[in-house]
């Protein structure tokens, strides 16, 4: 598909892989540069010689769980099943190379990963409360609006928006979905800045946002337990300035054409509070 930036502008019908790579800020843009430098964002997503990212097993697993919770049909066309080849021998290897010369445009899954898609898909919709969040809306929507403070396109992809935009739903795929444990997932992996920018988004395009952001965290190992989580009121405040923060910088480093790494000069450096003690 061919994205135009004259077509990216409100609710926008495109696929993930087209998503990620179109033009846009997203989240996982702001996440680049503050926990790293804008080098390396620089690398990720302006350098012309950049290689494509390297996919890990553990965001393979979450995208295709993702696909068969949310797009089922999309899942059975996207994702395939291998066999359990010996990659430990060279026929094996031959074999797997053959394998995925026949199914061109497919991700290949392993026997195992294949069955914890399904395993994890089935457990959400045998949820009492899940499959209803599921349901009365779309998934995959992807929204595009010019930054009313600086003119730069800017971009979200919500899991699951129900019709008329009452309520999102997040879908996260987790090692344990306990609150505890949840909410340091959160805060590692700055789910509280997705909140506010993917309502950044909305609100600069109609001028409202959902009500109600829900996190649909389930387990990726048996008894694939899952937990629902909301967002409150007063971190997506604070997390809106955080998100701005980050975006300026990138805005800012854009119109200066800098990229600086971890910095110029020396500065002290902060031992962690354990080695101090």
């Amino acid at each position: 598909m061919s994205v135009t930036l004259e077509r990216l502008q409100g609710l926008v019908d495109l696929s993930n892989d087209d998503y990620h790579a179109g033009p846009g800020v997203s989240k996982s843009h702001l996440d680049v540069i503050a926990e790293k430098s804008p080098l390396h964002y620089w690398n990720t997503y302006l350098n012309p010689d950049r290689l494509p990212p390297e996919q890990k097993s553990d965001f393979l697993l979450g995208s295709a769980a993702h696909s068969a919770i949310l797009e089922p049909d999309l899942f059975e066309s996207s994702f395939v099943k291998s066999p359990a080849f010996n990659m430990r021998t060279k026929d094996g290897k031959q074999m797997f190379a053959d394998f995925v010369q026949e199914n061109p445009g497919k991700q290949i899954l392993t026997p195992d990963d294949y069955q914890t898609c399904l395993d994890i898909r089935d457990a959400v919709y045998r949820h009492p409360t899940a499959p209803g969040l599921l349901s009365g809306g779309k998934p995959e929507q992807s929204f595009f609006v010019d930054d009313a403070e600086t003119g730069e396109l800017i971009k979200c992809r919500f899991d699951y928006l129900q019709d008329g935009g009452a309520l999102a739903i997040d879908v996260k795929t987790t090692r344990n979905a306990h609150p505890r444990s949840f909410g340091k997932d959160a805060a590692n992996f700055r789910y509280d800045i997705a909140v506010a920018w993917y309502f950044d988004v909305l609100r600069q395009l109609y001028n409202e946002t959902p009500k109600y952001w829900v996190w649909l965290a389930i387990e990726k190992e048996p008894p694939y337990a899952i937990g629902l989580y909301y967002a409150k009121t007063e971190d997506i405040l604070r997390a809106h300035d955080s998100a701005r923060r980050d975006f300026m910088r990138i805005v800012n480093c854009k119109r200066a054409n800098e990229w600086p790494d971890y910095g110029w000069t020396a500065e002290p450096l902060d031992f962690p509070t354990w080695m101090k003690r």
